[in-house]
């Protein structure tokens, strides 16, 4: 996938699933997951004057259960390759507020009634973030293979 200055991984795994590598069978990200997430980057690093941090896309049923073990039946864009989280730790709450308020304002989310693009919060002590999914009747458009980097050299 497109590398970008505005944007740094948790870890090689997520690097991986970014690039087109995922770790689930099926599950790749959706398109416009791509759009959303160079977007909140870019605000970031205009806001803030360094990258975003993306700490999670894809997740596997087992993960999902381990975060949610009162909700067994729960699934997650993570799921389905249609969410990603970003760190907000070390931004002041006025700063988390106003990224997830511009993305909201940007980016409509195309699905379930009252749900929203972007959302900041913390689940079952994991550490609060920013919280970007795409609705389910988003439209899916094939990624050109030029959009795909093959080879980070």
């Amino acid at each position: 996938m497109y590398r970008t200055p505005y944007l740094v991984f948790k870890s090689a795994r997520l690097e991986s699933e970014w690039s087109g590598g995922g770790t689930q069978k099926g599950a790749g990200l959706h398109p416009a997951l791509y759009v959303v997430v160079l977007a909140a980057a870019h605000w970031h690093y205009r806001t803030l004057g360094k990258p975003a941090e993306l700490t999670c896309l894809l997740r596997t049923p087992e993960e999902q259960k381990a975060i949610y073990p009162d909700r067994r039946d729960f699934r997650s864009p993570h799921e389905f390759g249609r969410a990603a989280d970003l760190r907000t730790l070390g931004l002041s709450p006025e700063t988390s507020r106003l990224w997830e308020e511009w993305l909201n304002l940007t980016f409509s989310y195309r699905g379930k009634a009252g749900a929203r693009t972007a959302l900041v919060h913390e689940v079952h002590g994991l550490g609060e973030h920013l919280h970007l999914q795409i609705g389910p009747q988003e439209a899916a458009p094939k990624m050109p293979e030029s959009f795909v980097l093959h080879s980070v050299t």
